[in-house]
């Protein structure tokens, strides 16, 4: 009988990667999925098998299928998505979606439709991971808070910045702002 064995380190990376994106930090994780921060990091390094109730726990805060943390790499050097056939994602952030137009995993950048819905929450933390990233606007206006600088970009704008310095994205508008965004990561 063949056995498929899953690195417990592809898990880990898996996971950091989905919790930086997030802009969460590892603390902030294990508080939502009432485990232990040290119990994160070791995961995170491939140092410990978590258990399936701390993986249905750690989907359950991350906001992703539980299968995602499995998701075998895409080492197909041409991805083509087709309009609408992109994964929407829903983050931490209720006011903010992406559409995933890229593979999901095992690439060096990540490439999506961000949809910011009207109206702030200034009490969200501001977030910061690894990597960089840019953007171009397509419909509307953002707001963008970068290390307490705040930059306004309208339809036809763009911006680049490193995802390292704090920040967040706000719509001021009445309607929803749409952008195409690539963001490099770790993984």
């Amino acid at each position: 009988m063949f056995k498929l064995v899953f690195p417990k380190s592809e898990v880990g990376k898996r996971i950091r990667y989905l919790r930086r994106f997030q802009g969460l930090t590892s603390d902030e994780l294990a508080k939502k999925a009432s485990v232990s921060q040290s119990m994160i990091s070791q995961i995170e390094r491939g140092q410990v098998s978590p258990s399936l109730e701390t993986l249905w726990k750690l989907s359950h805060s991350l906001k992703v299928p539980v299968f995602s943390f499995f998701e075998a790499e895409e080492n197909n050097a041409v991805t083509l998505t087709r309009k609408g056939e992109g994964h929407f994602i829903k983050r931490v952030r209720p006011n903010v979606g992406y559409e995933l137009l890229s593979p999901s995993s095992g690439k060096q950048m990540s490439f999506f439709k961000m949809t910011v819905s009207p109206g702030e929450d200034t009490d969200d933390p501001l977030m910061f991971h690894g990597g960089e990233e840019c953007g171009l606007m397509l419909v509307g206006s953002l707001r963008i808070e970068i290390e307490g600088e705040v930059y306004l970009i309208d339809e036809g704008d763009s911006i680049y910045f490193d995802s390292s310095l704090p920040h967040r994205f706000m719509n001021d508008g009445d309607t929803d702002a749409i952008a195409v965004w690539t963001m490099t990561h770790d993984f």
